[in-house]
């Protein structure tokens, strides 16, 4: 209790399954060095182009300027058709990972028996935009370097990552648990959201600034979806009567506290990259864990979404 003001902590866990599914990318090496990714995938904002920029740099051995990925476009390469159920990443990476390796044996054929690499029998790695012999210094060649000797302009694979086999034979999920303290206007029924922690286990954690963003926006959702958020449906004539953000109610900025959110970053071995989704797991709880912290400042269980005054009072 504080003044005016009942104060209740609440905890709930969140889960959320790991979904992958065949996707196609096409990629394009030029002879300036630099590469393209292509999958006809949509963004919406989740960060999916930043992080399959990161994730085709370090597989070519490209700085991050030097690759881009073209989407958004039904004439490229097949990609999960939706942007949701946090499969998206996972499954492009998948299909860019085979593309790399398929591109990297087509580089090294070309690459002919004038080349440092020709006949290697020790294990390739792609580093300083080009491909060399691991343990041997700058022994290799440069993307630009094997182009420009044969001839070509670029050289371009497309290739579709296999059947989400993983998924299949195991159990795998992303986890958290969602920490919050809330704060219960003893006259009015208001409820503030005075503190909130957010601890996940989400595999390997690819970009933490996005990842981090959007386990941040997934709460903020859930806040939304415990106190604010309802759609009013007119039963006589089947019209939803608030389709508008004028009477629709999402959080704002003083509606929402400073969110921490912390990860354990460990990858997991069956999966491409090791990651796991982040773009549900963030909201999955977070409801529930509002609602506990209610109860315990106020001792009334609501179960009915959204908790307005009326139900508190």
């Amino acid at each position: 209790r504080d003044g005016k003001w009942l104060i209740g902590q609440g905890v709930a866990t969140a889960y959320y399954p790991v979904f992958r599914f065949p996707a196609a990318v096409r990629l394009r090496i030029s002879a300036d060095g630099s590469a393209v990714v292509q999958a006809a995938a949509n963004e919406m904002g989740m960060g999916t182009a930043t992080v399959q920029i990161q994730h085709a740099a370090d597989r070519l051995g490209l700085p991050l300027e030097m690759v881009s990925f073209r989407y958004g476009d039904s004439a490229l390469p097949d990609s999960p058709i939706i942007a949701g159920g946090s499969s998206q990443t996972g499954s492009i990476a998948a299909a860019v990972q085979v593309a790399v390796e398929r591109a990297h044996r087509e580089l090294i054929k070309l690459a002919g028996n004038g080349s440092p690499l020709a006949g290697a029998n020790v294990q390739i790695e792609a580093r300083d935009g080009g491909l060399f012999l691991s343990g041997e210094g700058n022994k290799g060649e440069t993307y630009a370097s094997i182009l420009k000797r044969a001839g070509r302009d670029f050289i371009e694979v497309e290739e579709t990552s296999g059947m989400p086999f993983e998924v299949m034979k195991y159990s795998m999920a992303s986890y958290g648990a969602q920490f919050c303290e809330a704060r219960v206007n003893r006259e009015s029924g208001e409820v503030r959201i005075s503190r909130w922690l957010g601890s996940f286990d989400c595999g390997r954690i690819l970009n933490p600034k996005t990842a981090v963003s959007q386990l941040r926006g997934g709460i903020v959702m859930g806040i939304g979806m415990a106190l604010a958020e309802e759609t009013l449906l007119d039963t006589r004539r089947g019209r939803i009567m608030n389709p508008s953000l004028a009477e629709y109610h999402v959080p704002v900025h003083l509606d929402v506290p400073h969110i921490e959110v912390i990860y354990n970053d460990i990858p997991d071995e069956h999966t491409p990259l090791g990651a796991h989704g982040v773009g549900e797991i963030g909201i999955t709880g977070a409801a529930a864990a509002i609602a506990n912290a209610i109860f315990h400042a106020t001792g009334k269980r609501i179960r009915d979404l959204p908790i307005t005054l009326d139900k508190l009072l």
